[in-house]
């Protein structure tokens, strides 16, 4: 990439520091966007009314028990950076209307023999988790009897990472690279972007560990108030007991 050039490979290391991991679609992924009609829209905010300052949201925590992480830390240096938002495809539920209901349906497509509107990002980590059958989503989950990651995904995790990857190309389509500013997770139409990213890295990290860890970094970077949680499965991150992720 252009931003590469002449850079030594320390001084890249450091110039991506933080940025989302950026995929390059293959197989499922290369087939949704083939029926994608659009990317999404996704727009940054009013600077002068939309600028997330970290060193003022850090400084909130900053005398809590522990004090801030060492990635909390490099996070709260960083000057005020411009907040996004994005448009969001809702999918139908109960509180859909009829209409809304025909006209999803209406522009759904067939990806990997599933119906599915092509910019739902729900849609792609919905099918993705179930696919992936994880253990921790039933109610009665009890992590103690969770003794390996054997344990804990009862499906396919190679099906259920290739559909989070699909919608995570997807998602990409709408951003630019590298993306260096904040997706707040306040605005709900961003919200299925948080869960469509917390559920490729939460899935990736029970085959690929180290891969998953920059994608929970990057989580924090672009949205420091982490309502998911990924801080906790960053390195560098605040220390965590919960088991694979979870």
């Amino acid at each position: 990439m252009a931003m590469s050039v002449g850079l030594e490979p320390k001084e890249l290391k450091a110039a991506l520091e933080g940025v989302m991991p950026w995929l390059t679609p293959t197989g499922l992924a290369s087939e949704a966007l083939e029926k994608l009609d659009r990317p999404l829209l996704a727009w940054m905010q009013e600077p002068e009314l939309h600028m997330f300052d970290s060193a003022a949201h850090y400084a909130e925590y900053a005398d809590e028990p522990g004090g801030l992480s060492r990635l909390e830390r490099k996070i709260a240096k960083l000057p005020p950076r411009p907040e996004w938002e994005m448009e969001r495809v809702w999918s139908p539920d109960e509180e859909t209307d009829e209409a809304y209901d025909a006209a999803y349906e209406k522009a759904c497509v067939t990806i990997g023999g599933r119906r599915l509107h092509p910019r739902d990002l729900d849609a792609y980590t919905a099918i993705a988790y179930e696919l992936a059958d994880l253990a921790d989503q039933d109610e009665e989950f009890d992590p103690n009897d969770v003794e390996s990651e054997d344990d804990l995904v009862r499906g396919d995790l190679d099906a259920a990472l290739a559909w989070a990857a699909a919608g995570v190309c997807v998602l990409q389509q709408s951003l630019p690279y590298p993306f260096r500013d904040v997706l707040p997770y306040g605005p709900i139409d961003n919200r299925p972007a948080h869960r469509l990213v917390y559920a490729y890295a939460n899935l990736l990290q029970l085959k690929h560990p180290r891969k998953a860890a920059a994608w929970f970094t990057a989580m924090v970077y672009f949205s420091p108030m982490d309502n998911m949680g990924a801080r906790f499965l960053a390195p560098g991150g605040p220390s965590s007991s919960l088991p694979f992720g979870l």
